[in-house]
């Protein structure tokens, strides 16, 4: 049995240890700490010990396994003073009632009929693009998922407050390379910090006012989710859950629809597929809807391919409750783990040419790989509760794009991932629509 101090990992300097190197560079770090130190590395925040699993057993260990020996990480715990005590920052019994009430809004069923509004807020959207004109389809795909979520989950249009609410979520999650910092707590209350985060907290806070008021004048027997959090929570908790899913329930799978389309924008090959694979499931018109999604086989394989290389959660953090183990190594109480996506997914053990977007991996029998080889939405109690819904989301509004338009990468406008909260794509993602041929 070894212990934490016989990890090997990267030298750290006096106080903060790697924390500078880490937020330098977070997903590089990760990733050479994973090369050069093994399946299990260790580091320090400030004082604090962390442990890098990036084996697929061993992520399979701490998130279902040994779950209940553990705690959300400091950053999303240090995250209540932004997102307040929501589903993302909850524990134990408080998270436990929610997530069963919140999950009656994210039934098979419930998805199914919402499958007709992201399809028809897809086509409003794709259909207002101008042929030649280059576009950030991030701030596209924010459009399209927060109206979806908006007309959804909280029964109420949000298509005017689009920039309201894509601002907001920017100032909040600007607050997270402080957070991971030793003392975040302290230093996201000092400028500019502060100044980011009050705005955007403000921002939200006048937006779920004006959700609730607006479903107080529209009376009983409404069955969004905003029914269910308001007939059961106090106003403080239900504003906490309504910020959290309006950050979960549009950002992530905007990011990932935006990093599906800039994969696709460089491989023409593969867009002309999907756009035929479109075709003949759902006609010449060319929109589907929920009874097609067995049909789409390819263009799911995509948004799974651009998951795998993008994973809008790109690390989930741990802190050890108390004394225990994880992969034959004795874990401290307080000790930090890491079950990193950016690096697992891009394991050449587990995925052959792992840097190559190959959305046949993902076609025909499934490979004798590891379960959490591939874990986009998490594992264990805390598994994304809206993982259906996502999924939904993202094949039918892929296909809708790929149906009408063929998309090329704009020159000297690169992607670049930013790992704060979520993956999203700094500075947009960057395309120009082509009308595809009838």
């Amino acid at each position: 049995m070894r212990t934490v101090a016989d990890l090997p990992g990267p030298a750290a300097s006096p106080l903060v240890g790697n924390a500078l190197q880490l937020r330098r560079d977070r997903l590089g770090f990760l990733t050479r700490c994973a090369r050069e130190h093994g399946d299990a590395a260790a580091f320090r925040i400030g004082g604090t010990a962390v442990v890098l699993l990036s084996h697929p057993d061993a992520v399979h260990e701490l998130l279902t396994v040994r779950q209940h020996d553990f705690g959300k990480s400091p950053v999303l715990r240090r995250a209540r003073a932004v997102l307040g005590d929501g589903l993302l920052t909850s524990e134990g019994d408080v998270h436990l009632h929610d997530r069963r009430l919140l999950q009656t809004a994210f039934s098979r069923q419930r998805v199914a009929r919402y499958a007709e509004e992201m399809v028809d807020v897809a086509v409003a959207v794709v259909g207002s693009w101008t042929p030649g004109r280059p576009l950030d389809l991030h701030a596209q795909t924010v459009r399209t998922t927060l109206t979806v979520a908006g007309r959804t989950l909280f029964g109420t249009r949000l298509d005017e407050d689009v920039e309201l609410v894509a601002g907001a979520v920017r100032d909040v999650l600007s607050a997270y390379p402080v957070l991971m910092l030793p003392l975040g707590d302290l230093l996201v209350r000092l400028p500019p910090t502060r100044g980011r985060v009050r705005r955007g907290t403000a921002a939200l806070d006048t937006l779920t006012a004006r959700l609730v008021g607006e479903h107080a004048r529209g009376g009983p027997g409404r069955e969004d989710l905003l029914s269910l959090l308001l007939e059961d929570f106090d106003p403080r908790h239900a504003r906490d859950q309504v910020v959290t899913m309006l950050l979960a329930g549009h950002e992530t799978t905007a990011s990932a629809l935006a990093f599906a389309g800039h994969l696709l924008a460089g491989h023409p090959s593969v867009q002309d597929r999907v756009a035929a694979e479109v075709r003949e499931a759902c006609g010449d018109g060319g929109v589907p809807m929920v009874d097609d999604l067995e049909r789409l086989p390819l263009t799911r394989a995509v948004m799974a391919e651009a998951l795998r290389l993008y994973p809008p959660a790109w690390t989930m953090g741990r802190q050890a409750r108390a004394s225990t183990k994880v992969a034959d190594v004795e874990i401290p109480a307080g000790t930090v783990l890491l079950a990193p996506q950016w690096v697992v997914h891009r394991d050449a053990r587990w995925w052959p040419d792992p840097e190559a977007f190959d959305p046949d991996r993902f076609l025909g029998p499934a490979p004798d790989r590891p379960r959490f080889a591939y874990f986009p939405f998490g594992g264990g109690t805390r598994q994304c509760i809206g993982e259906s819904f996502a999924w939904t989301e993202g094949v039918l509004t892929l296909a809708v794009i790929l149906a009408r338009w063929r998309l090329r990468p704009v020159p000297g406008r690169p992607l670049v991932p930013d790992p704060l909260l979520t993956l999203r794509p700094r500075d947009g993602s960057w395309v120009v629509p082509e009308p595809r041929p009838a």
